[in-house]
């Protein structure tokens, strides 16, 4: 795997160093694992902020009800009567059809 070195603080190194020996993993791996975190985080607030200009919207809010109502007709999509593909033990019955 290729490297590059990266200018951190003192204190910032002594906690990646700290958290690399409680959990016996590389300081990469720690790093990688954090910036990963960092993103979901990023992603998820972008998303909840998203959500909340929508809702401040009420023509736009109903827009969006309407559509999810609409979709989540299709969810049954004309499977009531069919055999479960899983038993509630997780079994595949996908071999005897």
């Amino acid at each position: 795997m290729a490297s590059t070195n990266v200018r951190i603080d003192p204190r910032t190194h002594a906690a990646l160093r700290e958290l690399s020996e409680q959990q016996h993993r590389p300081i990469g791996q720690v790093v990688s694992d954090a910036v990963e975190k960092y993103r979901e985080d990023i992603f998820w607030r972008e998303m909840e902020e998203g959500l909340a200009r929508l809702r401040a919207d009420p023509v736009a809010w109903k827009d969006y009800q309407d559509e999810i109502a609409l979709w989540d007709t299709t969810s049954g999509d004309g499977l009531e009567n069919e055999e479960p593909y899983y038993d509630e033990d997780g079994d595949s019955h996908a071999e005897t059809r």
